[in-house]
């Protein structure tokens, strides 16, 4: 009975030791079918705990440095080529130097900007070569069979013939009279001013363009012959060209890999490709990180900046940690716009005279500040080196709110407080 009452007040203490016992009989299980014993994975989380606990960023810490040094000393490592884009044999990608440059930089031309687009329908590979061909620029010289000059006693033109088995099978809705509005849509094609009689539609797929007349009509109709080939049907003119790309994905459980197809967009118009007919735009991505932040805001221009840099890092398997990547992505974006690391960037960034005159054109900023009568406060750090001051980090990161009276002398203490205990008639005798 007496142990039935101990076993009753007590149930905390026997459910604790039953999970102790189940947790020293799991590690028991595991030490007798595996090399690794329970003292050695004890040894392990002290040994995680310890790197965990000197990974912290202690208060007043310089992680700008930290973080520059941890981006820029691997960047030594780098090369100045470009390399495949990932699963595109026919498509380049700028990395290592040039890349980063771009990148902090904030160049608004960049070497190779390319759009990733997901599709709607992406397991259909017709779907995808329909949204292909409408996103890339289609010229005339594409989907033509010829176009040769005409000569006869009635006049002088251009006979231009659709080619029709193509344009089937690039599954565009383009004809006759669609050629028609394009042409007529440019009021000079190389320096040649064409009106509506110029062009007349003979047939479907047949089209005859007429000179404006005058004494220059052979010449005006080698212009236009080579103009009518640079003249843009459908598609987007900013964008170069578009590759399909085929990834492999995890099926059903237990099943076989499927095959999905996207779409990689080499040139400009992020706006456009999102809005296009049969694209996923929520999956739509890009490496511009000017395009993005004028699209789509300041908050994905970052997210940008540093997805772009960790692709760097990891085409050359260099591993970096996520917050020194995240701290330089939140000082270019902070004030609401990309802003490089540049003179022109550090300029919009700090107000400092100091700052300023210490990166570039030293003599002008100092100049300028004088005539203007600028006041600097020197509260940043390269102010505080320049003018040999403390720095505001580690210790130097905080002031003493409460100011304390000086300290005197013992001896003039002393003579302080004889003086204030003795009476005022003794004194005076």
């Amino acid at each position: 009975m007496a142990a039935k009452e101990e076993a009753e007040e007590s149930p905390g203490t026997s459910s604790s030791s039953s999970s102790s016992s189940s947790s020293s009989s799991l590690l028991c299980k595991f030490s007798r079918h595996h090399w690794v014993t329970a003292r050695h994975i004890l040894e392990f989380l002290r040994c995680s705990e310890r790197k965990y606990q000197r990974a912290i960023t202690e208060p007043g810490e310089a992680v700008g440095a930290t973080g520059a040094q941890s981006i820029g000393e691997p960047g030594t490592q780098m090369t100045l080529k470009t390399f495949h884009f990932a699963g595109v044999a026919s498509m380049n990608v700028t990395l290592g130097v040039p890349r980063i440059k771009e990148i902090i930089n904030a160049a608004s031309k960049i070497q190779t900007p390319i759009i990733e687009v997901p599709l709607l329908n992406s397991g259909d590979y017709n779907c995808a070569v329909l949204v292909k061909n409408r996103i890339e620029k289609t010229l005339i010289a594409d989907c033509c069979s010829y176009i040769k000059e005409v000569y006869s006693p009635e006049g002088a033109w251009l006979s231009l013939k659709l080619d029709a088995p193509t344009i089937q099978a690039l599954f565009l809705d383009i004809n006759a009279d669609k050629v028609k509005e394009a042409i007529l849509r440019h009021t000079m094609i190389n320096k040649v001013r064409l009106s509506k009689n110029c062009v007349e539609v003979v047939n479907e797929w047949k089209l005859r363009v007429l000179p404006p007349g005058g004494d220059q009509i052979f010449f005006q109709l080698q212009a236009l012959k080579a103009g009518l080939m640079e003249v843009v049907l459908c598609g987007y003119k900013d964008v170069k060209r578009g590759v399909i790309k085929r990834e492999e994905v995890k099926g059903a459980p237990g099943g076989p890999p499927k095959h999905v197809y996207c779409l990689a967009v080499e040139g400009y118009g992020l706006r456009e490709v999102m809005g296009t007919p049969g694209v996923r735009a929520t999956g739509v991505t890009s490496n511009h990180v000017m395009e993005v932040a004028q699209i789509l805001g300041i908050e994905a221009a970052r997210q940008v900046i540093i997805d772009e840099i960790r692709k760097c890092m990891d085409a050359y398997s260099m591993d970096i940690d996520c917050r020194h990547m995240t701290l330089l992505g939140d000082v270019m974006t902070f004030r609401g716009e990309v802003l490089g690391i540049n003179r022109f960037g550090i300029q919009k960034m700090r107000a400092s005279t100091l700052v300023l005159a210490s990166f570039e054109e030293t003599n002008e900023h100092l100049f300028e500040a004088a005539a203007h009568h600028r006041a600097d406060p020197v509260k940043g750090v390269s102010e505080c080196i320049i003018m040999g001051k403390p720095m505001a980090l580690g210790t130097g990161a905080f002031d003493i709110l409460v100011a304390h009276p000086p300290c005197t002398p013992k001896r003039e203490q002393e003579t302080l407080l004889a003086k204030y205990k003795t009476p005022p008639a003794a004194a005076a005798r």
